[in-house]
């Protein structure tokens, strides 16, 4: 009896020394220098694509057209690029639905937006109206769980473009759109192109910095942990120059790249030492029982392996499919609603 503790003792001995070097020091090491990880924001330049004479099935979607002749894709498109490098500035890690004229649908905006984890998600659009004398901007808002976003939207919207005459619509419910999204979604309104003043405003690259710049304040005011984080990121490179902080690569709607793998935690790692130590005394203790575990754990491992890259490539095929049956069967027009009041 006393020989086989002794054996127990003498197999559990490297193990539990491996584990309390692995566990100590560096577990804190690793604590202490770990960067603080950017928040995700997900912006939204609507509408986007251009007619192509030699596809006329080519979807396309131009959005509102001003009589200056000004796109609402093309305003869009900028300021959202404009909005972008303001919360990378600050720290922010930000993924654009588009960064080109290209026409994507609905449902590919927002799985940007839950593929890459956004902890809030800002869509910029320009309204439209038929009376030439409305304008100002307006937020809207899927679910009341997006209202208080919206409504911080829409004041700083309304306090920063003040001074260009630009007021504040409030916020209205939208429960139509980004009925998927799970994080906090707001569609911003900046301005109507139909009004000739605000028109002639959305022309300029000087307003649209102005628009870039409230969207930014209003994000910021709904995410506080912006500015904290910023502070905690730049100390960080303070006390670590030349290291750069490791964000995920921002995922498109055509991009089928596999998630960064994110590091195991201490109470993990504790918990694969234990299991090793546990497979040690089975070894030890109980061999055959510990080569039936072994086998029938690889074999689970292996079947759920197969099983998820089937499941993956299928649901890839059906969205592919659905992809080109919209292409082939819809018409040209917008994938948003315009609102007409």
């Amino acid at each position: 009896m006393w020989r086989a503790r002794l054996l127990h003792v003498i197999a559990i001995a490297p193990a539990v020394a491996l584990s309390a070097a692995a566990l100590g020091p560096s577990a804190r090491a690793q604590t202490q220098d770990k960067p603080p990880q950017p928040i995700v924001v997900a912006i939204d330049p609507g509408h986007g694509g251009s007619a192509n004479p030699a596809n006329p099935s080519q979807l396309f979607d131009p959005g509102a057209i001003g009589a200056n002749g000004v796109q609402e894709k093309d305003v869009t498109l900028d300021v959202g690029k404009k909005l972008a490098r303001l919360l990378q500035a600050d720290e922010v890690s930000v993924v654009l639905t588009r960064t080109a004229d290209t026409y994507i649908t609905i449902a590919q905006r927002e799985q940007v937006a839950i593929d890459n984890g956004a902890a809030v998600f800002l869509s910029i659009h320009v309204n439209s109206y038929r009376d030439p004398g409305i304008g100002g901007s307006l937020v809207l808002y899927p679910n009341d769980a997006a209202k208080p976003f919206a409504q911080d939207v829409s004041d700083l919207l309304g306090r920063d473009l003040a001074s260009e005459h630009v007021v504040a619509g409030g916020v209205q419910l939208r429960d139509n759109w980004w009925i998927h999204a799970p994080m906090p979604t707001a569609t911003a309104e900046i301005a109507y192109l139909t009004n000739p003043h605000e028109a002639a405003l959305l022309a300029t690259d000087s307003f649209r910095i102005e628009v870039a710049a409230a969207l930014r304040d209003g994000i910021e005011k709904y995410a506080p942990q912006i500015a904290t984080l910023r502070a905690q990121i730049r100390a960080w490179r303070a006390e670590h120059p030349g290291q750069a902080i490791a964000t995920p690569r921002p995922t498109t709607h055509g991009n089928d790249a596999a998630p960064v793998a994110q590091p195991s935690s201490p109470l993990g790692t504790l918990l694969l030492w234990v299991l090793a130590i546990g497979g040690v005394l089975a070894l030890v203790r109980w061999p055959r029982l510990a080569a039936w575990l072994v086998v029938g754990s690889l074999t689970l491992v292996l079947r759920t392996i197969v099983a998820v890259v089937v499941h993956r490539n299928a649901l890839r095929r059906r969205r592919r499919q659905r992809t080109r049956r919209a292409a082939t069967s819809a018409r040209p027009h917008s994938v948003y609603d315009e609102l007409w009041l």
